[in-house]
């Protein structure tokens, strides 16, 4: 895993670079946050197609050459979006990129390849670890260069300098899982899905997505409501989201799920999420939004290996490229309409909404993974 684990980190890192700046691309045109939130939502509504044909091509001819000519595409978008001169070009450059971001579903799959059911969500967790990794030096990063007020421009290259550094790092280490090769690929069968537990799954990855994104979505512009921030103040908050990441993904994931089940643990994780969205908007000052932010990153990285790792223990072994696929397409769907509702309930009912209902919403969620705990019980 260790060759998959660093060329991911690298290409995070690029989206690390661009994330946090995202809404000002939008808003340097004078367009407003109902506009602004948006641009994640291209992203998503472009992945949400073309995530299941990645993951089900991987299936068929490699993770490898999935990963190679998607990471080419992305080094693409990053150079289009540092020349965009128009909205238009902002948005479709971004809608691009979401169309040809399967190395992030193949990622998952290939960890599903080369791991078992025990440990897979501790190889889930080290991959989540590498977005920590990539939100602390990818806006780390963002803070520095833009600390003269340069250009926006430049985020964006430097996102393409390390996607073109991730596609050689790919091409050079990245070695076809033997697992997949030896596995005879069958024609992809929906049948998997009326497993009630792995369309709970899949309904609960969506709800967590939908409040998570409606947080990313906006949060660079409520703190600009509230405290007048703006690029370079917003990636420091993400590096902070990227240690925190980092830490719970990579070192505390495996013991968490190995005490807890995956089950418990999503459920644990939605609790803390909740909490935290719920308490945001009594942060009065910057430095007391760390608490509530702390919350909702430290049980948004529980969630994530926890339930792709129930996922892939579900799925059939010759569909999980698919599986991980759609699950990855539930998400965009969730990109999709989070930030477009959040932005919405910003811009109508004010900053701190968004966040009220979000925490109030999840409680519901929660309910849900109930019957999850009961049909997978602790592993002895």
């Amino acid at each position: 895993m260790v060759p998959l684990i660093l060329t991911t980190c690298v290409n995070l890192i690029a989206l690390g670079v661009v994330l946090p700046v995202l809404p000002f691309y939008v808003t340097a045109f004078d367009a407003g946050p109902e506009i602004a939130t948006l641009i994640f939502s291209v992203f998503s509504a472009a992945s949400l197609l073309t995530a299941p044909i990645w993951g089900r091509i991987s299936d068929k001819i490699g993770r490898k050459p999935v990963m190679l000519f998607s990471v080419a595409c992305t080094c693409v978008s990053y150079i289009w979006l540092a020349q965009a001169d128009s909205l238009w070009e902002i948005f479709a450059s971004r809608c691009f990129a979401g169309a040809t971001a399967g190395w992030l579903t193949v990622s998952q799959a290939y960890i599903a390849d080369v791991t078992t059911s025990e440990n897979r969500a501790k190889g889930l967790g080290f991959l989540g670890a590498a977005f920590g990794v990539g939100f602390v030096i990818g806006p780390a990063i963002t803070f520095g260069i833009l600390g003269g007020g340069e250009s926006l421009a430049l985020p964006a290259l430097f996102g393409a300098g390390f996607t073109t550094l991730g596609f050689v790092l790919t091409l050079i280490f990245i070695k076809e899982p033997a697992r997949l090769a030896e596995t005879k690929v069958s024609r992809f069968n929906f049948a998997a899905f009326r497993d009630a537990s792995l369309a709970r799954m899949f309904l609960v990855y969506f709800l967590v997505y939908l409040t998570f994104t409606g947080l990313e979505g906006t949060f660079a512009l409520w703190t600009l409501e509230k405290f007048g921030f703006g690029p370079r103040e917003v990636a420091a908050y993400f590096v902070f989201i990227g240690v925190v990441v980092a830490v719970v993904q990579g070192g505390m994931i495996g013991p968490i799920v190995k005490r807890l089940g995956e089950a418990r643990g999503v459920f644990v994780g939605i609790i803390l999420l909740g909490l935290g969205m719920g308490t945001l908007p009594f942060a009065v000052t910057p430095l007391l939004v760390l608490i509530p932010l702390f919350l909702v990153v430290v049980g948004f990285s529980i969630i994530g290996p926890a339930i792709q790792s129930l996922m892939t223990q579900v799925a059939p072994q010759d569909v999980k490229g698919g599986v991980m696929g759609l699950a990855q397409s539930s998400a965009s769907a969730a990109r999709i309409a989070g930030p477009a509702w959040a932005g919405f309930v910003f811009a109508n009912a004010g900053a701190d909404w968004p966040y009220f209902i979000a925490g109030l919403g999840l409680i519901p969620v929660a309910i849900m993974v109930v019957p999850l705990i009961r049909r997978h019980p602790v592993a002895q």
